[in-house]
This record gives structure tokens, sequence and C-alpha cells, in this order.
């Protein structure tokens, strides 16, 4: 039974872990077309309205950077203080609409083809089988960043040709990011971290645009900058906001997404003895994974023009909160949704946004997290939790900031 909630303050939700889902659950059942007073914006949480807020038909905008930032710094400030902010998160194709959304959008389906994430897949094995025998061997770790950004952050670096001795900076890169760009409300001083991140990156990124244009090779970076429709191609910063993108949700995410599920899967030991004894359903084992913890939780939107929506009258430059995270336990939709049932059929999730801005990393992954809980499931009989994990202050995408775990190996 879902507790009775009629408003939600979306900046205290973060910490409250897993019961900003309760959260969520009860107020889809009370609205799930809200507007908040306490947080001034609308609140979306049922399935079908945020399946029709996703799908491009409604006047709500990605355009939101810097509009959203602009509740801490003015706009008459924003250019002086974030403009290599401004320069490159304006042109990520997440925050575009119309006519430029769709251009971007296809020259970066070309590049990012299912054909680049299948070549990686070997060297995604590697790295899953030489973390797990550390893991074999250390039994105590911090599986945040001692187990899942040596994996998705050496993937990513993979793809965009970059060296592995980056690893040690992608924490910084992607905290700053996502602190300053998928917090509620935002602290200054996040905003300017961002700005120097933004400017690392892209003075790392342009190097390896110059290395590739000079002597092409078959990673991501050399796809975007060949990536051509119809003589169309991505200009030199297209590419540095796609790799920024690439870098930061292209990685980060997915982390995420395995260490939710790992801590998932450490209370459900019949769901751990179901992926190893059929292996060969990994991927719907991930997607159903991927639901239940709920990573991608809300996209934000801005109201491009007046418009009336299910009897509710919205007003241009009102905030939106998607919130995919109730939309998945609608049980409108999902039959017993509060449970991780493997046997679910899928099609109706909302974990990679369908629709318009469906996550054109979406292959990656799910190729990630079948291949890491498979070969995981196959090697321990089981994965301990040794204290409570704190979750960021992101309602966009859940985590948590570090993960003691004890994992233990099997002995037939």
């Amino acid at each position: 039974m879902n507790a009775a909630v009629t408003d939600l303050n979306l900046a205290t939700l973060p910490p409250l872990g897993d019961r900003l889902l309760e959260q969520l659950n009860g107020l889809r059942e009370h609205d799930p077309l809200h507007w908040s007073e306490a947080s001034r914006c609308w609140i979306v949480t049922g399935h079908a309205e945020v399946l029709e807020g996703l799908s491009g038909q409604l006047p709500l905008s990605s355009h939101h950077i810097p509009a959203s930032l602009h509740r801490v710094v003015p706009p008459e400030e924003f250019a002086r203080r974030m403009p290599s902010t401004l320069r490159y998160m304006s042109q990520i194709v997440t925050n575009l609409d119309g006519a430029d959304h769709d251009r971007i959008r296809r020259l970066l389906v070309k590049a990012f083809s299912r054909k680049i994430v299948e070549d990686t897949r070997p060297y995604v094995r590697a790295r899953v089988a030489m973390l797990l025998d550390r893991a074999a061997a250390e039994r105590e770790l911090e599986f945040n960043e001692g187990i899942a950004r040596q994996q998705t952050g050496a993937v990513i670096l993979r793809l965009l040709g970059l060296s592995e001795s980056y690893l040690g900076r992608l924490k910084g890169w992607t905290d700053a990011v996502t602190l300053a760009l998928t917090s509620f409300n935002p602290d200054p001083a996040w905003l300017e971290a961002l700005e120097r991140v933004v400017c690392d990156m892209v003075e790392v990124f342009r190097g390896e645009i110059e290395a590739c244009r000079a002597a092409p090779r078959a990673d991501l970076t050399t796809a975007l900058v060949t990536a051509a429709d119809h003589g169309d191609t991505l200009s030199i910063d297209e590419v540095l906001a796609a790799m920024i993108l690439a870098v930061v949700a292209g990685h980060d995410t997915t982390l995420n997404s395995m260490s939710l599920g790992l801590r998932a899967l450490s209370r459900q030991p019949a769901a751990w003895a179901e992926w190893r004894t059929h292996p060969e359903r990994s991927q719907e084992h991930a997607i159903e994974l991927m639901r239940y913890v709920a990573m991608s939780t809300a996209l934000p939107r801005i109201v491009a023009e007046d418009f009336e929506w299910r009897g509710r009258r919205l007003h241009q430059h009102e905030l939106v909160m998607l919130v995919m995270a109730g939309g998945n336990r609608d049980p409108r939709v999902f039959t017993d949704p509060e449970r991780l049932d493997f046997a679910r059929a899928n099609d109706a999730a909302l974990t990679f946004g369908p629709g318009l801005h469906h996550c054109i990393g979406h292959m990656l992954a799910k190729m990630q997290m079948s291949e890491f809980f498979a070969a995981l499931t196959q090697r321990f009989e089981r994965v301990e939790l040794l204290e409570e994990p704190q979750f960021v202050p992101n309602l966009v995408f859940r985590g948590v900031r570090s993960l003691r775990v004890r994992f233990h190996p099997r002995t037939a």
C-alpha cells in the first residue's frame, strides 16, 4: 500500500534513498500530473503521462540549459561567468529541440553505431574478468570506484580513443557536471566547478580530435568527426559537446546502475540464482534490473508555450519533471511493480527515455550490465553489503556515494 502523498519538495528527496520511490508511488496514485507548490513545478509520475511528455508531441522544451540554472546565475551574468558551459552545453543533443536536435541526433546515431558497440564487447568481457579477479583476491572493497568506474570509465575512454590514464580524472569531471546540472537546487560553487571542468575536458578532447583527423582511428571520436548525412557534418564544437556527453552520460549512469543493481541483487538470492541459471537471458535481466533500481529517475522540461494537458493548464516557462521512476512502477502498466521479476516483459519500460530523445547509448549500457552481472553471478555465490550507502543529491540519475561490499566466491 502506498502512503498518501499530496505534494513533494524535490530538493529534499534524493537523501531519502529508496523512500524516494515510495513517495513517488504515493504521489502518482494521488495525482499523476501534479502541480507542486512545494517545488514550484509540475511533477509527472504516471506512465502514460510521462510517455506523452517524452514523445515530442507536446510543447515541452529540452532547451533547459542554461535556463534551469538562471535561478542561481542571472541570465545577464551567465555568459560572463560561465562562457564554456554556455558554449558547449547548449549544443549537447539532449538540450536541443526541433530541427537542431534532429540534425545532431542523425549524425550521432551514425557515429555511435551498433558495430562500434559490438566491437567493444571483447574488451568489456576481458575487463570484467580482470576486475572480478581483483574482487576475488581482495574480497572486501568499495564497489563504485574499485569496480564500477574501473569498468565503465575504461570502456568509454577506449571508445573515444583516450588513454586509460584519464581514469583518475573521470570522477572529478562527472561529479562536477552532474552536481551542477542534475540537482534540483544547485549550489553556486558547483557551477564554478562545472565551468572549470568543461574547460579541462575541452582542452583534452581538442587534442584527440586533431589526432584522429590527422590519422583516423577505429574509435568513436573518429566516427564523430567523419559522420556525414547528405554532406552535413558535425562542427568541432558539436563534436566536443558530443564527447562531453559521452564521457559523463556514457559511463557514470551505467556505474550507478551497476552499484544500485548489485545492492538489489545482494538482497535477493533467488534473483541472483536466476541470473546464474539463465545467462542467455542476461540482457532481459539487465533491463528489468534497471527498471527496478530506478537509476533513471527524472528528466526536466520547460513549457515552451501555454497549453492544456489532461485537463490542466500549463504556462510558458514552467518547469516539468518527467519522472520515469514513477512511471516504471505504475501498476496500470506493470504487474506487481515493486517486485524484481526477471520473467517480466519490459517493452513499456521508460528507463532509456523512449520517444524523441531516446538514449543513444542504450546499447552500450545494456551490453555492459548484461556482461558484468552474468559473469558476477557465475563466479560468486553472493555479495554482502557492509553498510547502507548514502545517496547523492541527484534527482535526474539516482546513485550512491559509495558501496562497501564483501564478495563470496562460489565453492562448487
